[in-house]
Parts: C-alpha cells; sequence; structure tokens
C-alpha cells in the first residue's frame, strides 16, 4: 500500500461510521453556514444589487396575480443600471418599456420564468420578504447537494458521495449566493439534478424522461441549459442509448410547453428563448457599454459597422417580440463584421471566466476566489485519474461546454461558478475513487 492509499484508507475510517447519519451531516452542511450568513447579514439581502430587483418585483406581481409582466415603474431601470445614469443608451430613457425592448403592463417574455415563478409562489407563503428569498434558496441548496451526492455515489460508491455532497455544500461562492434573490443557486442545483439524470439514462439506470424533464426546468431557471441539450444527446448516442432518446426528447418538450403555449397565447407566437437574449447579444459587444462595465477594448481595433449599435427608436419599431427580432438581427449583423473585436472579447472573456473573482465583491471576493485553483488542480486529476469513466468524460466535457458558451456571449467569474462542481466532484473522485475499495 503507497503513502496516498493509506491516506485514503484514513478517509475511509473516518466516513464510513458516518454513512447511517449522512443524510442528517448533509443538512447540517447545507443549513448551518447559510443561517450563519444569513445572519451576519442582518436578514437582508446583499450588496450590490445587481439583477435582484428585476427578479424581485416580477416575482411580486405573480404573487400578486398580476402574470408575468413589467409594472409602469420609472425606477426600475434606475435601480438596475444605476452606473449608466443620463449617458445610458436608450432602453434607459423609456419608463413605458423595460430594457427599451418590453412594454410594461403586458405579459412579457423578457426573461427566463423559472426562479421569478418559485420566488413568487414562496411570496405567496411567506411575504415579499428576504426571508422567503432564503428559505427558497436554502430548499435548492438541499436539492443540490443530496443530487450531487447521488451523482457520485451512483459509480464511486456510498464514501465518495459523501464527500461530493460535502465539497459542494460547503463551497463558499455557493454559500455565498445563496443569500440573493436571484437565479444562481438554482442554476447550480439544477445543472446538478440534470446531469445526475442524464447519466443515469446513460448507463441504463432509467428511460431519459427524467433528465427530459429536468433539462426542460432547468431552460426554464437559466436558458444556458439550451446550449447543454446537444451534449447530453450526443451523451445518449455514446451509450447507445436508443430508447432513452425518445424519453428525453418528449420530457423535454413537456417541461417548456407551458412557458411556450403561453406565450403564443399572450403575445401571439410560440417564444421559445428569452427576448432578452437579443438585447445581451447587442450590448454585450458595444464597446461603449462594455466601458461602463470596466471592459476597454483597445483603440487599435477599428470597429466596423458601428451603426449597427444605434438602439431602434420605439416608435419605429414598437413591440416586444418585433424589437427583439430587430435587436437579434443587428446584433448577429454586428458579431460577423468586426472578426477583430470579437476575437479580443473572446480571449477577456476566457481570462475572466477563468479569474478567481474580485470586481463588485472587491479584494476580499478576489482573495476568497483563489480557491478555485487548487481545486481545480485537484479536480482535473480526479477527473484524469478516473477517465475510462464515461461519467468522468461528461463532467470535464461540460466544463468545456460552459466555457466557449460563456466566452462568445459573456464572460465572468459569475457565469464558471456552476461547473466549479465538475472539479469539486472531482476532487472526491480523486480522494476516493482510486483505491481501499472506493470505486464501485
Amino acid at each position: 500500500m503507497t503513502k496516498s492509499d493509506a491516506n485514503v484508507c484514513g478517509v475511509n475510517r473516518i466516513l464510513t461510521p458516518l454513512l447511517p447519519r449522512a443524510a442528517l451531516i448533509l443538512f447540517a452542511a447545507v443549513i448551518l453556514p447559510r443561517m450563519l450568513l444569513f445572519f451576519y447579514l442582518g436578514g437582508e439581502l446583499p450588496s450590490p444589487p445587481r439583477d435582484q430587483p428585476l427578479y424581485i418585483r416580477i416575482a411580486g406581481r405573480l404573487a400578486d396575480g398580476e402574470g408575468f409582466s413589467f409594472s409602469a415603474d420609472p425606477g426600475l431601470l434606475k435601480n438596475l443600471y444605476t452606473t449608466l445614469e443620463d449617458d445610458g443608451p436608450l432602453w434607459t430613457s423609456r419608463s413605458d418599456y423595460v430594457f427599451g425592448l418590453a412594454p410594461v403592463e403586458t405579459p412579457t417574455a423578457v426573461m427566463e420564468p423559472g426562479y421569478p415563478v418559485l420566488l413568487g409562489t414562496f411570496f405567496r407563503l411567506f411575504g415579499a420578504t428576504s426571508g422567503a428569498v432564503f428559505s427558497l434558496n436554502l430548499l435548492l441548496a438541499l436539492i443540490g447537494a443530496f443530487a450531487a451526492r447521488k451523482l457520485i455515489m451512483d459509480v464511486w460508491g456510498a464514501q465518495a458521495g459523501l464527500m461530493a455532497a460535502l465539497f459542494w455544500a460547503l463551497y463558499p461562492p455557493y454559500i455565498y449566493y445563496t443569500a440573493f434573490a436571484m437565479g444562481e443557486t438554482a442554476h447550480f442545483t439544477m445543472l446538478m439534478l440534470s446531469t445526475l439524470t442524464i447519466l443515469s439514462a446513460g448507463r441504463g439506470d432509467s428511460r431519459g424522461f427524467l433528465a427530459g424533464i429536468s433539462i426542460g426546468v432547468f431552460f426554464l431557471i437559466r436558458a444556458t441549459a439550451f446550449f447543454l441539450i446537444p451534449l447530453q444527446l450526443l451523451y445518449l448516442i455514446w451509450r447507445k442509448r436508443w430508447k432513452a432518446l425518445v424519453y428525453y426528447s418528449a420530457g423535454f418538450l413537456i417541461a417548456v410547453s407551458p412557458w411556450v403555449v403561453r406565450n403564443w397565447i399572450s403575445l401571439g407566437e410560440p417564444v421559445l428563448m428569452p427576448t432578452k437574449g437579443a438585447l445581451n447579444l447587442l450590448s454585450r459587444n458595444d464597446p461603449e457599454i462594455l466601458a461602463v462595465e470596466g471592459v476597454n477594448v483597445p483603440e487599435d481595433i477599428i470597429i466596423n459597422n458601428p451603426d449597427l449599435l444605434q438602439y431602434p427608436s420605439i416608435d419605429s419599431i414598437p413591440g416586444e417580440l418585433a424589437r427583439n427580432r430587430a435587436l437579434s438581427e443587428a446584433g448577429r449583423k454586428f458579431v460577423l463584421s468586426n472578426p477583430e473585436l470579437m476575437f479580443w472579447l473572446m480571449k477577456n472573456r476566457a481570462a475572466g471566466f477563468l479569474a478567481p473573482g474580485g470586481s463588485t465583491l472587491g479584494s476580499r471576493g478576489l482573495l476568497a476566489g483563489l480557491i478555485i485553483y487548487p481545486i481545480m488542480l485537484y479536480g482535473f486529476i480526479g477527473l484524469w485519474r478516473n477517465r475510462y469513466h464515461p461519467e468522468s468524460v461528461f463532467l470535464f466535457a461540460l466544463f468545456v461546454l460552459y466555457l466557449l458558451v460563456h466566452i462568445l456571449a459573456h464572460g465572468g467569474v459569475r457565469y464558471r461558478l456552476p461547473v466549479d462542481s465538475v472539479f469539486l466532484l472531482g476532487a472526491a473522485m480523486g480522494t476516493w475513487g482510486t483505491c481501499c475499495g472506493g470505486r464501485k
């Protein structure tokens, strides 16, 4: 037995007696640090506010029976874009349109409905309080931790499953975002659930229907899930689970159909993707907007067709869907006509995606974020040691996919956080899966 083997067997001696109480231990690991954070914040939502006002206002309208729409609140955009002030683009100047895209007091498809619907439900149960936000996110964190446990336990055994779940539950950024009235915790959780269910379908342990439902619900919470669908389909094809492909597709269609049908009835078209994606495509590549966010494009990069960045007037193109099409077309043309700019942005976003943190979190956030580098290193070693497991291959492909998606859209550590779980799980594999009977 090597020294490494002895160390892992020591972990075995620690973890094995805990297995009968694994669920209780995991509950404590999720709840206690998040309760401490809640008390530390004095029961208030954290700052900076970021997108919290947006989610809270829509959730509040849903709780009041107003439907998925925005109120005619002239202060909303000021709250969302306080740094833009009077020099902001056209979309901040009209109080009757949110983002200059969605008319107020009418049904909208500007953003994903999943988290606002969940938050609105908790507002109905507990009132529109920070406690309702915390309760929802705490429940989601519990689901995510138990999903991480089963994901690893099904292949590497109960001890490795408990270890992975504890890593996931105690990961500081996951604790931090539990306090925010945003969809981050839901994103972390649904990534674990959708990965658990697709890997189960790939092994033949399930028919794939739950995997389809899971990715559909995930999509309704964060549209990023749409780009996971090809990866999951390829995984099922690789594992030759042909029937699972059919069940998977059916599950996804069933999960998203209420949203699509609602949009067909309310907006006149069966809209699937949130319309704010068109605004992101344009604004996230606009050098002036990027400069406000602290991203300064080098002066020697020539910007072609800057007229495409001119936000269309509402009088000339009224209505959410028409404006969505116009913004999408302008954004697509701008991207294609500026390869040099896009290449520079991709490099910048890749660096931001792999960064430890900082920016609005300050220097303390930057220092705290440095924890990701040893986790990445050890997690990658764990994945590499278990590279002959299809599950390990899928997990690493998941990280690569997130990297590619976000260097093409908008990078930054916030968008990497969900797939930090890949290396948290890999760390559990590396510690457990190589000896002492740790491999199931």
